[in-house]
């Protein structure tokens, strides 16, 4: 089974001797595995030059048509369609309409991703780790979770100065929604990012902060790790070192990205953030009546558009491709903290909201050139200040 990395091309080839046209039936479904819609999602006829034995189809676009990744908090796929089955059935056909050999058939799983160009198209292997980077630069006291492909039946450690803090081996699944798995300490079905949020979560329980609750986390850590070993069926194993990082003095803003697997991705932006607004409007000259107390001038058709700038921190130059994958991100969101301004004020402490990245280029930095590696990177906010939604 090969991975169809959605937003690059794919192909299947078929060679048959005598060959006039060929048809691909075309299967795309989200659910079990072994149970493929009845009827092709898409029919494809592709005729083929004269002396050549062999066609192909190309249908990476049809099929991510049907994908469509949302994130509210939750990293279990079940509100999104983060991955699906792809079943392509090609049959050959001579110049009379009769059938040539055998169909060939073959089911493959689709992700949201894509290849660079120096990788070559396609790629087959399958990794295990559905990350680039082999560094994690965290927020000091938050969760750590990794994204993982379960059709190689990998394996997780966690480790913390060098002692096993938890493991799991993860069996291939059946179900679309189960092929991306997002691991940490605590198994793949937490969702929340620090123990406030856990201790809140369940209805059992009331958390009461402490200065003295504080200064133990502070001098201890919780549930802290500082590697993440991932093994596959290919045995590679791949190491992920984890670099804590506590920031004092600004406020760190975590924001999650489709990465060019097509998995959702975290990382923290430690320092300085700033917002912005614009507001664009149109105006006219009132006339009809002289009242001093109305405008002569009057706007409409006001609409404010909010836009943020986060500041990265000082990261190493393995974050280059990090922010690669940032940039060239269709799906981005960024996870706000909010503060009560009124009793009328209903909201979520946390509120997972849309924006789209503003900065356009980027200069790579490293340690030789720059000395330090750190990133400044602005940020639409993917809706308008007044609800405009109707």
């Amino acid at each position: 089974m090969a991975i169809i990395n959605a937003r690059s091309p794919f192909y299947k080839t078929k060679f048959s001797s005598g060959v006039s046209y060929g048809i691909m039936e075309l299967y795309i479904w989200k659910g079990i595995k072994t149970s493929p819609p009845a009827d092709p999602t898409y029919t494809v006829r592709k005729s083929v030059l004269n002396g050549s034995s062999s066609y192909n189809f190309e249908y990476a676009e049809l099929v991510r048509d049907e994908l469509n990744i949302i994130f509210d908090g939750t990293y279990d796929n079940a509100s999104s369609t983060a991955s699906v089955w792809v079943k392509t059935v090609l049959t050959s056909y001579n110049s009379s309409g009769t059938i040539i050999g055998s169909p060939s058939t073959s089911t493959d799983v689709a992700f949201d991703g894509y290849n660079y160009f120096e990788d070559g198209s396609p790629i087959f292997i399958e990794p295990s780790l559905l990350l680039t980077n082999r560094e994690i630069f965290s927020l000091k006291g938050n969760t750590v979770r990794v994204p993982i492909y379960t059709g190689t039946n990998p394996s997780i450690v966690f480790y913390k100065n060098g002692e096993i803090v938890y493991s799991e081996v993860i069996s291939e699944e059946d179900g679309s929604d189960n092929q991306i798995k997002y691991l940490s300490i605590y198994g793949d079905d937490a969702n929340w990012d620090t123990f406030k949020e856990r201790v809140q979560g369940s209805k059992s329980a009331i958390f009461e902060d402490s200065k003295c609750l504080q200064d133990f986390f502070k001098e201890h850590g919780y549930d802290s790790i500082d590697r993440i070993d991932v093994s596959g069926s290919y045995g590679i194993i791949e190491t992920v070192i984890v670099k804590e990082v506590e920031e004092c003095k600004y406020e760190p803003v975590k924001v999650t990205f489709v990465n060019k697997f097509g998995a959702l991705q975290d990382m923290h932006f430690f320092k300085k953030s700033v917002e912005n607004m614009v507001v664009e409007k149109e105006s006219y000259k009132s006339g009809g009546y002289y009242n001093i107390n109305s405008h002569v001038n009057k706007d409409f058709n006001v609409v404010g558009k909010e836009s943020v700038s986060l500041s990265s921190g000082f990261l190493s130059e393995d974050y280059n491709e990090v922010f690669k994958q940032l940039l060239l991100s269709e799906q981005v969101w960024i996870t706000k903290i909010n503060t009560p301004k009124s009793i009328q004020d209903t909201r979520s402490e946390e509120q997972v909201l849309p924006i789209n990245v503003k900065t356009s280029d980027i200069t790579y930095k490293t340690s030789l050139n720059d000395k330090l590696v750190e990133y400044t990177i602005e940020f639409d906010k993917s809706y308008d200040t007044i609800n405009t939604v109707r």
